[in-house]
């Protein structure tokens, strides 16, 4: 279809080139003492008037009749109009015969005229040969069938790309509709974080208004952009835990692991932080000991996160949709973004809530 596109005025004018010449081409007479015959300028002139007017007629259709009446279900006027242009281009060949074609027959007395009516041409409202006249008819028909073929397909070519665009407008507001609820949720969560801190009299109030500061930095103006460096990800999430831990009672314990090739690569925004956020709502108990375990690996182009979490009888939602929208919102963008690219497994057993999640990056673009 590009290509289409891209060379169509030359592809036109190649058709075109080869749809006038093709008379010539293909006369019974087409060798070079046609070409030398005296009424051959005649025919020349003959055949171009109607070819010109029958590529007239190819445009007209494919920009007026065709997508403003016939797509649109106007059969009776499309009709009418075809009708219409069928004679004036019967008419136009008249003329143009009887100008340029008609053969000439003897000049004849009128006295005499009734002897020789037997020897002319039989009368008719068009005066042309059937031959000739059945290729006129046949002409004009592939013509209105071709712009009409032609007017479909670009049609539909046009409902097509609006259709694409309107899924890719659809996606990117179910995104940023997604992004705009993970953030204030997010936000929420470590304020009451800091709260907690300055209730206590912390001295670690201080650097968690920091850490805050640059996990806004991120939210605000990097996690607008589609894809940002999977390092910057990382250290987003770097930051959350390290607001997080400081408040954590002794007999809680956090293991963050990364490796691999992590400059490489870009990935979506906020992606990872509603599983860690999760761990930290669910995982934590103020007397009972709990560790958290966190680890992002890339290998070639193969980026895994495992999250796993204690699970606490009096601490975990009993339904899924009690756990809030961040896991939610994590499997509608990973469904968006990384169709067939993504495997996430969600486990709860054996006293520990644990996600799987991996992801192919071939499609993404690596960070050079």
């Amino acid at each position: 279809m590009n290509f289409i596109r891209r060379y169509s005025v030359w592809l036109h004018i190649i058709g075109w080139i080869i749809f006038i010449i093709m008379p010539f081409l293909t006369s019974p007479n087409n060798n070079f003492n046609f070409f030398r015959q005296p009424g051959f300028s005649s025919f020349l002139l003959s055949q171009l008037i109607n070819d010109f007017m029958l590529i007239a007629v190819f445009y007209f259709n494919l920009s007026f009749l065709t997508p403003n009446l016939f797509i649109k279900k106007n059969t009776l006027a499309f009709v009418l109009y075809l009708v219409a242009i069928f004679v004036f281009i019967l008419l136009l060949n008249k003329f143009t015969f009887e100008t340029f074609r008609r053969p000439n027959f003897p000049r004849i007395p009128p006295q005499d005229l009734s002897g020789f009516r037997h020897r002319m041409p039989p009368p008719g409202p068009m005066f042309m040969p059937f031959p000739f006249l059945f290729r006129v008819t046949i002409s004009f028909l592939l013509v209105i069938l071709a712009s009409s073929l032609l007017a479909l397909i670009k049609e539909r070519s046009i409902q097509k790309e609006e259709k694409q665009q309107m899924a890719l407008e659809k996606t990117a507001a179910e995104l940023a509709v997604l992004k705009l609820q993970i953030s204030p949720h997010f936000l929420f969560n470590t304020l009451n974080n800091i709260r907690w801190l300055a209730r206590q009299k912390s001295d670690m109030t201080e650097d968690s208004v920091v850490k805050l500061s640059q996990l806004l930095r991120y939210m605000i103006y990097q996690a607008k952009y589609d894809k940002v460096p999977l390092v910057q990800e990382i250290n987003h999430l770097q930051n959350y835990v390290e607001l997080q831990k400081m408040r954590l009672p002794e007999n809680n314990e956090v293991k963050f692991t990364y490796g691999g090739n992590i400059e490489q690569w870009s990935i979506e925004p906020l992606l990872f932080i509603p599983f860690v956020e999760n761990a930290f709502k669910y995982g934590l108990h103020s007397q009972k000991e709990s560790k958290i375990e966190i680890n992002l690996k890339v290998d070639g182009n193969t980026l895994n996160l495992f999250v796993r979490n204690p699970v606490f009888a009096n601490n975990f939602p009993v339904n899924a949709e009690d756990s809030g929208i961040g896991i939610q919102n994590v499997e509608k963008r990973l469904a968006l973004h990384y169709p067939d690219r993504h495997e996430l497994n969600i486990v709860n057993i054996g006293g520990y809530f644990s996600i799987d999640l991996t992801l192919i990056l071939d499609d993404v673009e690596p960070k050079k």
